[in-house]
């Protein structure tokens, strides 16, 4: 028996593995810099890859299996079967390619294995076939993969059946698929995608992770329930901790003691009624500031000419590394909770966010985005709490100049913008827009013309027009009545990368944010590094709004700040103070980094890390503080 599934197996399992230790390899060539090619690290890369890799092939075969049982032993090794064997691993060795070559494109992107990223890719498939139909040669490598599928098929041909071993009785046949359902019932259930975290360094457990093992993973296990996973403390610790950190100047949390952070925000100053544009941009990170530039290219003259007239933090950190991280943060002030942003997730509507705050104010409320807002639930959240929605399917095509698969060009979107703010000051009422761009993203293409970097050139390319946008729409706008008396917000969505040796990486997370009214306010460069979630507390203190919320930022322009932010990475949820980071982990597991190295926790870091477990703890229950 065993001759004989030895010889319907092996063909399977070279093909996989061959292609497996060339992807790999091409890996390490590009990687060598960030691996640690250490004896024991590399042993738990190495035994990170087969047992995943062994798991996922009995996945392949278990099918297979299936089929030689159900076969009569008068059949086997006939021409049906044949046949039948060939076409199975013709499509096997597609499936195989195409997943390898996938996973190629998502490292080029992400630097990192299939993670939850790559599933909610998934479920948008035409937002990103449509991308990687725009960004690469997309038919003549479906072609190549094709082609190469067929050979292998024919060059296995002769091996694919056994010819001198004979079947084994049904029941035994029976057997092998037990053992198989055996290993993969197993496999789910004691081996975790996390056991690859184990090696140490993050590229060398990307690297050991297998892409469909990691994409299967991450489907099932894409949303983290913080209590069961992540350390806790008690509940009342935590309401007085974070009751103690609002509570300044202006601001007084009066229910700490049930358990409620609910804020209440009473400025001694008048309030004002400015109208208020947020802009926020797709993947424009602080590194694309000419001030950060090493090259001396001038790619940001217009931002950077704002960041000088207005009120300007240039060491602002995102929340996380997706847009709806960034949306998530700026709308409702709240940490970057492990799994998926509130913006997917159940029970959005309704919440305490900006759009609330502003319609209890009179204010014209609308969501306005280029691409189609059903993408990462956009539309349904800004629309369920309170926005008027306009995305792609709102705009005709004569509006539309340039467009990709992510939706029209950052000057198209923003003459919309415009139109719109002229619509409701036309009708006497103040406005608050939220604007999401989408040209700063692959594949990187825009109307030429406009600068002197060639469309499809590359990220800088998108970069500079993205900012020649923002130019010619704050350049329009000042035509209008409404201009003075309009705020304008630009502030990042997240960095251009995630990537680095540690679970998180900080310095990938920087970006920065502009409060821009030349009108209404005076310049202020503010070195201060914020948090993303600092946004909407800084936008309110500057109106000077009484408000009641429970927010997790601060205003960033009060003498009481304290410093502090949040970085997250899906599974890593990440808090610093100045040079220290602690990391929480699933399995209540922490780590403690300082100056961007790891170390054993001292005071100062069991302190932080009380402090990153009150934030998450308590804001893990969001349905019921951010609830109307």
């Amino acid at each position: 028996m065993i001759r004989y599934y030895w010889g319907r197996f092996w063909p399977f399992l070279l093909f996989a593995f061959g292609i497996e230790v060339v992807e790999n390899l091409f890996t390490v060539f590009f990687e060598y810099r960030n691996m640690d090619f250490g004896f024991l690290p590399l042993l738990k890369t190495g035994y990170v890859f087969v047992t995943e890799f062994l798991i996922t092939m009995c996945y392949w075969l278990l099918p297979y299996a299936i089929y030689l049982w159900l076969l009569p032993r008068s059949k086997a090794g006939g021409r049906a079967d044949r046949w039948i064997t060939l076409a199975w691993f013709f499509l096997f060795a597609l499936a195989s390619l195409f997943e390898d070559v996938a996973e190629a494109f998502f490292w080029n992107e992400f630097e990192a294995s299939f993670n939850f990223i790559a599933v909610d890719y998934l479920i948008y498939t035409k937002e990103v076939i449509g991308n990687i139909y725009e960004s690469y040669p997309i038919i003549p490598i479906l072609l190549g993969i094709l082609a190469v599928s067929v050979l292998a098929a024919w060059g296995m041909r002769r091996f694919l059946i056994p010819g001198n071993a004979e079947a084994p009785r049904g029941w035994k046949r029976g057997c092998v698929v037990a053992a198989l359902l055996l290993c993969v019932t197993g496999g789910y259930w004691l081996v975790d995608i996390k056991d690859a975290d184990a090696v140490g360094n993050r590229y060398n457990s990307e690297m050991a992770k297998d892409g469909l093992y990691s994409l299967f993973s991450a489907f099932i296990k894409n949303e983290l329930d913080y209590r069961t996973y992540y350390k806790t403390l008690p509940d009342q610790d935590a309401a007085a901790f974070l009751a103690g950190e609002f509570t300044a100047d202006d601001t007084s949390v009066p229910d700490a003691a049930s358990g409620s952070v609910k804020r209440q925000v009473r400025p001694a100053a008048e309030a004002i009624r400015p109208n208020v544009v947020v802009v926020i941009m797709e993947s424009m990170g602080a590194e694309f500031l000419n001030e950060c530039r090493k090259d001396g290219e001038d790619i940001t003259p217009c931002l950077s000419r704002l960041g000088r007239e207005g009120i300007f933090f240039p060491n602002t950190y995102a929340t996380g590394t997706r847009s709806v991280r960034g949306l998530e943060a700026v709308s409702t002030s709240i940490p970057p909770l492990p799994g998926m942003s509130i913006v997917r997730r159940e029970g959005n509507e309704n919440l305490r966010t900006i759009g609330s705050i502003f319609k209890e104010k009179g204010y014209d409320l609308k969501w306005i985005y280029g691409g189609y807002g059903y993408f990462d639930n956009m539309n349904y959240f800004f629309g369920n709490n309170g926005f008027q929605v306009m995305d792609r399917n709102s705009m005709d095509d004569s509006e539309v100049t340039h467009s990709t698969i992510w939706g029209v060009c950052d000057e198209d979107l923003f003459r919309r913008a415009v139109r719109e703010a002229d619509e409701s000051c036309g009708r006497g009422v103040p406005f608050l827009q939220v604007v999401f761009t989408t040209s700063n993203h692959r594949p990187y293409t825009y109307p030429e013309g406009r600068i002197d970097i060639p469309s499809h050139t590359g990220r800088l390319g998108a970069v500079k027009y993205a900012d020649y946008s923002v130019g010619a729409f704050v350049e329009e706008a000042r035509s209008k009545p409404w201009f003075d008396n309009t705020l304008f917000v630009f502030v990042a969505d997240h960095g251009a990368g995630s990537a680095g040796k540690k679970s998180l990486n900080p310095e990938t997370h920087r970006i920065f944010s502009i409060f821009y009214a030349p009108a209404l306010l005076k310049p202020e460069r503010r070195e201060t590094a914020i948090s993303q979630i600092d946004v909407l507390p800084t936008l309110l203190g500057l109106l000077k709004w009484p408000y009641d919320a429970s927010f997790y930022g601060k205003d960033a322009l009060k003498p009481s700040y304290r410093s502090r932010y949040f970085v997250s990475n899906y599974q890593y949820i990440g808090y610093l103070r100045g040079d220290d980071m602690v990391v929480l982990k699933p399995q209540r597991g922490a780590e403690f980094y300082r100056d961007g190295n790891e170390v054993a926790p001292d005071d100062r870091m069991k302190e932080l890390e009380k402090e990153a477990i009150y934030y998450y703890q308590n804001a893990s229950d969001w349905r019921k503080h951010l609830k109307e």
